[in-house]
């Protein structure tokens, strides 16, 4: 196993993520991408991938009595399980969808970059594998960290700051966060790769403890072609609209919704 599987592998499927991830709420991107989608899921066989804490899972089972969310980690599908009964968890992993049958469901929704836990090779065997679960017509959501953002890269290249506050209790908790990022920093920075098209970055997300993937809108439109999608929608971080040509280096992320042709 990479360095980058085997260290993002550790951190997803921690359990003490589950208590971070219970307080998320939804992007006002996530909001505008299932406004879209919703009368394409209402009454829909759904597949989830990174159920987490169930922040979007609670807006698909309002929708649609076919949910299935799976999650690398068995807390956060444990979580699910009591949380949402309307819904069925398993553990499972974006790289391997063998256990889902071919054109199984109607809708895919992986948000939250949970593709970019992978190898940049891995990436096309991964899209594949989402357009073999989708029944023809079929719609993927999903988004990624952007390789052109401007506000991404530089905060990865200056690496973890040490805040300051003045509230003593609340200054020593932000030394000792930044203790754990500079180390986290330290042992996987030179693990990170830089390309054209895509990157492999340790970010800030959870104390620099990750390795992420980056793309560039137009390499991954071309993955998603290859994949057998055709392109329907992008939109920025704030939820606006990009359309073709539109510079995108003001969003760290881009979110991608395409059909299964």
């Amino acid at each position: 196993m990479s360095v980058q599987n085997e260290t993002n592998d550790r951190v997803y499927s921690s359990p003490r993520r589950v208590s971070e991830y219970v307080a998320r709420r939804l992007t006002s991107v996530e909001q505008a991408v299932l406004a879209e989608l919703e009368p394409a899921i209402a009454g829909r066989r759904v597949l989830e991938i990174g159920c987490g804490a169930g922040a979007i899972t609670r807006e698909l089972v309002a929708l649609t009595d076919a949910v299935v969310g799976i999650d690398i980690s068995s807390a956060m599908v444990e979580y699910c399980r009591a949380l949402l009964p309307r819904g069925t968890f398993a553990v499972g992993d974006v790289r391997d969808l063998s256990d889902h049958g071919s054109g199984a469901y109607d809708v895919v929704v992986a948000a939250a970059n949970v593709i970019d836990v992978a190898r940049h090779d891995e990436r096309p065997r991964i899209l594949g594998g989402l357009r073999r679960v989708l029944s023809d017509g079929g719609l993927l959501y999903f988004s990624t960290h952007n390789r052109n953002s401007t506000v991404a890269l530089d905060q990865a290249r200056r690496g973890p700051r040490l805040s300051l506050v003045k509230n003593p209790y609340y200054q020593l908790r932000a030394v000792a966060s930044f203790v754990q990022s500079f180390l986290n920093r330290l042992r996987l920075a030179r693990h990170q790769v830089v390309e054209a098209e895509y990157a492999i970055i340790n970010d800030s997300a959870h104390r620099w403890s990750l390795l992420h993937h980056y793309i560039t809108r137009s390499a991954q439109e071309d993955e998603l072609a290859q994949a057998g999608f055709d392109v329907v929608s992008v939109r920025a971080a704030d939820g606006s609209v990009l359309r073709p040509g539109d510079d995108d280096a003001s969003t760290t992320e881009l979110h991608f919704v395409a059909r299964a042709v």
